[in-house]
């Protein structure tokens, strides 16, 4: 499943960047978007933020094979208000670039940080977080005997 197929990603308008693009999801201001002073609300931010470090890990392991992952934790920070269009960028820390994709196939746990950045499409940074993954693998399932 990808994280745009989440009903909570649909209802807020996050899409898939187009191929090609530099940032993975994107969003743009809707009904349910706003704040009380108009501007993008944090929880739509870090909804896109969340959605962007789920996708991150999807393109850059995609070998991961069957697993159940799930954010433990999260550090942000919001830069700027957040007005109109945002573009989302992830990338693994360096630990996790080094260390994901062995543990993944030589253990049944691991865990992962995810670097999220939100940009408006003038390119000024108004998001900055780290996400923290729990990743287990899931046994593949039984062969039917039918």
């Amino acid at each position: 499943m990808q994280p745009t197929d989440l009903a909570l990603s649909q209802a807020l308008g996050i899409v898939a960047a187009p191929p090609g693009a530099a940032h993975l999801l994107e969003l743009s201001p809707g009904a349910l978007t706003h704040n009380h002073v108009g501007t993008l609300h944090a929880a739509v931010q870090f909804a896109l933020a969340e959605a962007a470090s789920a996708a991150c890990l999807q393109r850059d392991f995609p070998d991961a094979g069957a697993v159940f992952a799930v954010v433990r934790g999260a550090q942000v920070k919001y830069r700027r208000a957040a007005t109109g269009d945002l573009l989302a960028y992830a990338r693994p820390d360096d630990d996790t670039r080094e260390h994901l994709a062995h543990d993944l196939a030589t253990r049944t746990r691991s865990s992962a940080t995810v670097v999220v950045e939100l940009k408006d499409r003038a390119g000024q940074l108004v998001f900055q977080g780290h996400f923290d993954w729990f990743i287990a693998c899931t046994p593949a399932p039984a062969p039917d005997s039918a």
